[in-house]
């Protein structure tokens, strides 16, 4: 086990991967891993992007760094939109500069899986934080998003469709599923080669490329390290809709401002 005084290969790296399936011991078969499953079933489409094959949840909690203790931000009511939280990432995002999107809240149900929990955890303690930052809460988003295709030739595309950066400064992957899937392809590359596609980086300049296939196989990436993609999906030789859903998780440091 790693620890406190270790820098961990996230920190170290700006990237790493984990198979938390084996750090958790749950099997596909779990109880608790098929309550999970079931949150991706009726996932709404994403509100900004309901052409692209998106769908996806969302809720924001704090965790202290000093406890580890977590606690889920109440979400907002938009009347007729019913219940849902703010995500809100400056200019990170060339697709919604400057805006805050309302995404649906994630269910009671889905907050109270001990497996985002174990996740949760698991993804701090890859973390490392400055004195000034570990004094305060930590603002913590958790994405449930399902990438869907039905039709042979359409494809589902994650936002940006380009190597990026987030704007917090930790960032997680975990797949949940994937099934009947051509693509998810995820890759790693140098800060610099944000706003492009992987295709114009070249040869040996990237740093991974992989794809997640087994359920709760993940990454990580340290966002001023390193920049991130991950290709669309199509829909693959079986009869059915081609998914690939995931929870993504993102840490960034919350200070006092007078």
């Amino acid at each position: 086990m790693q620890t406190a005084t270790e820098t961990p290969a996230l920190v170290e790296h700006g990237f790493a991967r984990y198979d938390l399936a084996e750090e958790f011991g749950i099997a596909e078969s779990d109880g608790v891993f098929q309550r999970l499953l079931t949150e991706f079933v009726d996932l709404p489409p994403d509100p900004y992007a309901t052409e692209a094959g998106r769908n996806r949840r969302y809720a924001r909690g704090l965790y202290l760094p000093w406890s580890r203790e977590f606690s889920w931000i109440p979400d907002t009511h938009f009347g007729d939109q019913g219940w849902m939280n703010g995500y809100y990432q400056a200019d990170h995002n060339p697709e919604y500069v400057g805006v805050v999107r309302k995404l649906p809240a994630m269910s009671e149900t889905a907050r109270n899986n001990p497996i985002i929990r174990e996740i949760l955890d698991f993804d701090f303690a890859q973390t490392r934080w400055s004195e000034d930052d570990a004094a305060f809460p930590l603002h913590v988003g958790v994405h449930l998003i399902k990438l869907a295709v039905d039709d042979d030739g359409g494809e589902a595309i994650s936002s940006p469709n380009e190597l990026h950066q987030d704007g917090e400064p930790f960032v997680f992957a975990h797949l949940v599923y994937r099934q009947n899937v051509v693509g998810g392809r995820n890759v790693i590359a140098p800060p610099k080669y944000r706003g492009l596609l992987p295709a114009d980086v070249p040869d040996g300049e990237a740093l991974a490329e992989f794809e997640l296939v087994k359920p709760l196989e993940s990454y990580g990436v340290t966002d001023a390290k390193v920049s991130h993609y991950v290709s669309p999906i199509k829909r693959g030789p079986g009869p059915e809709t081609g998914e690939r859903a995931v929870i993504l998780t993102d840490f960034t440091p919350m200070r006092q401002h007078i």
